[in-house]
């Protein structure tokens, strides 16, 4: 339900936004790679239209800050790995002290008759 309800008020007003910023910008312009020497360019200049410079902008910055947050939670992970294979190794170990210790009936000590 909450589901639909972010989709219809939230992500389909922010698609129409995008379509229609697309739209206004779909002007041309000159794209240069080379920055040394503007007159004869290494590579280029290409026409291409403005929008698809900012959308291709926003997403290599999104993907540069999702990398850059992944980098930076490696030693997190890595802790967490470790403590995962303790935990692991612990469980183990207890697993196999637990048959032993069922073995023994505390109660027997108790009783008169044996």
């Amino acid at each position: 339900m909450l589901k639909r309800v972010v989709t219809w008020f939230f992500l389909i007003p922010l698609a129409l936004l995008f379509a229609f910023f697309a739209l206004a910008n779909r002007q041309e312009i000159q794209l240069g790679i080379d920055p040394i020497s503007p007159e004869s360019p290494f590579l280029g200049p290409f026409p291409v239209p403005l929008f698809i410079v900012i959308y291709g902008a926003l997403l290599l910055g999104i993907v540069l800050g999702g990398v850059g947050a992944y980098m930076g939670q490696h030693k997190k992970r890595a802790e967490l790995r470790a403590l995962r294979k303790e935990h692991t190794k612990l469980k183990q170990q207890m697993d196999a002290q637990t048959p032993a210790q069922q073995s023994d009936d505390g109660l027997a000590l108790l009783d008169d008759r044996v």
